[in-house]
C-alpha cells in the first residue's frame, strides 16, 4: 500500500477535489452536477482572473452547440450551493458582457493519500480494487477526531486502519444481509404506491456516461410505468434539489429512487437506493457491476431488483415487460440517447444525424424511429418553407416505428402530434393520444400534447385535466407551464396565467416561450409600456426575426403613439411575410389589433392556404377578438373544423 500525492483546492469552508471532481463543505459532500463542477473547477483554477464566457462554453461543452442559458444555469446553481463568504460577498463575480471571476482566497493543498486494496465479492466473481482513502469520511474524521501532536502521516495510518476495520465489518454484514437471486417477500413495502425516479448521476462529465445515465434512467421509468401498479414520476435533468427526500415531499410521492453511475476500466457500476419520503428511511440499496459490453444485463437487473424492492409480485408477463429491450445493439442504444441529449439542447439537426445512425446500426430499433420523428417535428416548428417535407419524413418514421412495435406508446404519441400539428385531423389525433396514454399512463408527452389538442378544440376543462396530469407526473418541468398558460389565456384568466409563467421563469429563467407569453399577457391587459420594457430587453433590434415579439412591439408602439417605431417593425414583418407564413400569421395578429380587418383576414386566409401550423391557435385567440365576429373569420374556422 503506497501513498499517492493529491492536489486539492480550499477556500472558505470548502475543499474542491479536482481529480474526481467533487466539492466538500466542512466534511459534507455538496451535491452538484458534473457540468457545474467543471465550471467551478475552471473558475477556481483561474482564481482572480477574468474567465471569458466563450472560453467557459468551449471548455465545458467542446464541439457541442448549447445555448448561453446553460452556462447561466450552472453559475446560478454554484452561487446557490456556495452562498457568500465571511464578508457577505458572492464567490463568483459577474463581469457584465465579458464573463466571470472567482474572487475567494484559494489555497492549493498537496496531501499524501494512502491506497487501500479492497477485495469485493459479487455473486460470480471477486473484484480487486485500489481505492483511495480518505473518501467521503475525510473531512468529517479530520474535524471530529484529530489528536494533538500527531503528524499528517500518523493520521493517515489511523484513517487507513479504521477504514480497513470498517470495510471488513461492512463486508461481513453485507454478505449475509444483501439479497442474492431471491426476491424480497411480497408486500415488503406495501405502502409505496408512487415513486420519483431521479436521473442517475454520472460521476464523470464524459458524454458517454451522460448518455448511458439518461438511457438507463428513462428505460427504468418506462419499464416501471408499464406495470401500472405504481405511479412513476420521472424527474427532469434540471433537478437541483440537494436533498432527495425533500424533493420527494415536493413531488408528493411515497418513495424516491436515486443512484450514481461510474465507469472505470470499461466496467459500469450503478449504486442505487430507495428512500421512504415520510421519514427518510433507507428501504433498499444495491450495487450493480457489469462489463461495459454487458450494458443490457445491467439494465435488466436494475429494473427487476428495483421492482422487487417495491414489494411488487411479478407474474411472467410483468417479468417480460421489465426485461424487454428496445435494441440489442449497445452502440445503437448509446447513439440514440446522444440524439435525445441534442433534442434536449434544442438542436434537432444534430439529433437527426444521431437517430439516423442508430437506425443504421439497428434497422429494427423502433424507438430510434420515434426519436427521428420528434426531431423532424421540432425542426419543422422553426423552419419557414419545408414544413410539409419535414412532417412527411416524421410520418414515415412513425409508421415504421409502429410496424416494428404496434404497442409503442411514444410512436402513438408522435403520430398524434403529426395529425394535430400538420394534418389538422382532430379526431385522428385524439385517438392516437388516447392510445398512447392507454399504453403508458405515465407518458408526460402524451398528456401534454393531448391537452394542447383539447385547448385548440375549445375543450378547456378536459385540457386542464390533461395538463395537470402531466405536471403531476413531472412537476419539475418548466416547459409544462407553457401549455397551462395557453389554456388559461384562452379562458381570459390573464392574472392566473401570469402567475404560471412567473413560476415557470423561476424554474427556467431562459425559457423563451415563457418570456414571450409574459409579454403577450401584458399586451392583452393593456400595459403597453410594460410590453415595450420587456421587448426592448429581449428584442433589442428591429432586424431580429422573432416574429412574436415584433408583432407585440409593433402594436405596443402604435398604442402608445410611437408610430414611427411601429411602422418600422411592421414593415420588417411585411418583408419577412413575403417568404415566411410564420411572420404572416403574427402580422395578422397586429393588423387585427389596429382595426385593419381586411388585411388581417387576407393574411389569415393565406396562412390557411399554406397550412401554417400556427393556425392551430386561431380559435379563441384573444388578439383576434376584434375580428372574431366577421363572416370571413368564421369561414376560416369552419375550414379548420373549429367553428362552434
Amino acid at each position: 500500500m503506497s501513498p499517492q500525492v493529491r492536489q486539492f483546492y480550499e477556500f472558505g469552508p470548502f475543499r474542491l477535489d479536482p481529480e474526481k471532481p467533487c466539492l466538500w463543505r466542512a466534511g459534507e459532500l455538496v451535491s452538484l452536477t458534473p457540468k457545474a463542477l467543471e465550471t467551478l473547477l475552471i473558475l477556481v483554477q483561474q482564481n482572480g482572473r477574468l474567465v471569458e464566457r466563450e472560453h467557459l462554453m468551449n471548455a465545458i461543452w467542446p464541439n457541442t452547440f448549447v445555448e448561453d442559458g446553460n452556462l447561466n444555469f450552472n453559475v446560478s446553481v454554484l452561487r446557490k450551493a456556495l452562498g457568500t463568504d465571511e464578508a457577505g460577498e458572492q464567490y463568483i463575480q459577474t463581469i457584465p458582457r465579458h464573463g466571470y471571476r472567482f474572487s475567494a482566497d484559494v489555497r492549493e493543498i498537496a496531501e499524501e493519500v494512502p491506497v487501500l486494496i479492497v477485495e469485493k465479492h459479487t455473486r460470480s466473481r471477486v473484484v480487486i480494487e485500489e481505492r483511495e482513502f480518505p473518501t467521503s469520511a475525510e473531512l468529517a474524521v479530520e474535524k471530529a477526531s484529530l489528536l494533538p501532536g500527531r503528524s499528517p502521516r500518523e493520521y493517515s495510518r489511523v484513517y487507513a486502519a479504521g477504514a480497513v476495520a470498517l470495510l471488513v465489518a461492512i463486508g461481513t454484514v453485507t454478505w449475509f444481509l444483501l439479497p442474492r437471486e431471491v426476491p424480497p417477500p411480497s408486500g415488503a413495502n406495501p405502502t409505496i404506491q408512487s415513486i420519483a425516479v431521479l436521473p442517475l448521476k454520472p460521476l464523470s462529465g464524459e458524454e458517454f456516461d451522460r448518455t448511458v445515465s439518461l438511457g438507463l434512467t428513462d428505460t427504468l421509468v418506462t419499464r416501471l410505468g408499464s406495470l401500472r401498479s405504481i405511479v412513476v414520476k420521472p424527474v427532469s435533468n434540471a433537478w437541483t434539489e440537494p436533498d432527495a427526500v425533500e424533493l420527494g415531499r415536493k413531488l408528493k410521492v411515497d418513495a424516491v429512487l436515486e443512484g450514481t453511475l461510474q465507469r472505470t476500466d470499461r466496467r459500469l457500476r450503478v449504486n442505487a437506493r430507495l428512500l421512504r419520503v415520510s421519514d427518510g428511511t433507507l428501504l433498499w440499496s444495491a450495487s450493480f457491476d457489469e462489463n461495459e459490453t454487458d450494458l443490457f444485463k445491467l439494465q435488466d437487473a436494475l429494473s427487476l431488483q428495483v421492482t422487487q424492492s417495491l414489494g411488487t409480485r411479478l407474474n411472467p408477463k410483468d417479468a417480460e415487460l421489465l426485461t424487454t429491450r428496445d435494441t440489442q445493439d449497445r452502440e445503437a442504444f448509446h447513439v440514440y440517447w446522444r440524439g435525445r441529449l441534442f433534442l434536449e439542447k434544442r438542436n434537432p439537426e444534430k439529433a437527426i444525424v444521431e437517430f439516423q445512425q442508430a437506425i443504421n446500426l439497428d434497422p429494427n430499433y423502433a424507438l430510434a424511429y420515434t426519436g427521428l420523428a420528434d426531431a423532424y417535428m421540432w425542426q419543422a416548428s422553426f423552419t419557414s418553407d419545408a414544413d410539409a417535407e419535414l412532417y412527411g419524413k416524421a410520418k414515415a418514421s412513425t409508421d415504421r416505428a409502429l410496424e416494428l412495435n404496434p404497442n409503442l406508446a411514444d410512436a402513438h404519441s408522435a403520430l398524434g402530434r403529426i395529425k394535430y400539428s400538420h394534418d389538422w385531423d382532430w379526431a385522428g389525433a385524439e385517438k392516437s393520444f388516447r392510445r398512447a396514454i392507454e399504453l403508458n399512463p405515465n407518458s408526460v408527452n402524451a398528456h401534454q400534447f393531448f391537452a394542447r389538442l383539447l385547448a385548440t378544440l375549445g375543450r378547456y376543462e378536459e385540457g386542464l385535466t390533461e395538463i395537470h396530469k402531466a405536471r403531476e407526473l413531472d412537476p419539475r418541468s418548466a416547459d409544462l407551464g407553457v401549455p397551462l398558460y395557453g389554456i388559461l389565456e384562452k379562458q381570459r384568466e390573464y392574472d392566473e396565467a401570469l402567475k404560471v409563467l412567473q413560476s415557470t421563469l423561476e424554474m427556467d429563467s431562459d425559457s423563451q416561450f415563457a418570456r414571450r407569453g409574459t409579454g403577450k399577457l401584458y399586451l392583452l391587459k393593456g400595459d403597453y409600456v410594460k410590453v415595450i420594457e420587456l421587448g426592448s430587453e429581449l428584442f433589442s433590434s428591429p432586424k431580429e426575426t422573432d416574429f412574436a415579439w415584433a408583432s407585440m412591439l409593433a402594436t405596443a408602439y402604435h398604442k402608445t403613439g410611437q408610430i414611427g417605431k411601429a411602422v418600422e417593425i411592421r414593415n420588417r414583418l411585411r418583408q419577412l411575410a413575403e417568404k415566411d407564413p410564420k411572420s404572416l400569421y403574427f402580422l395578422a395578429l397586429h393588423y387585427s389589433e389596429l382595426g385593419r380587418t381586411a388585411e388581417a383576414l387576407d393574411a389569415l386566409e393565406k396562412c390557411l392556404e399554406v397550412r401554417e401550423d400556427r393556425m392551430l391557435w386561431t380559435k379563441d385567440e384573444p388578439r383576434f377578438s376584434a375580428i372574431e365576429d366577421e363572416p370571413r373569420f368564421q369561414e376560416i374556422l369552419q375550414k379548420l373544423k373549429l367553428a362552434s
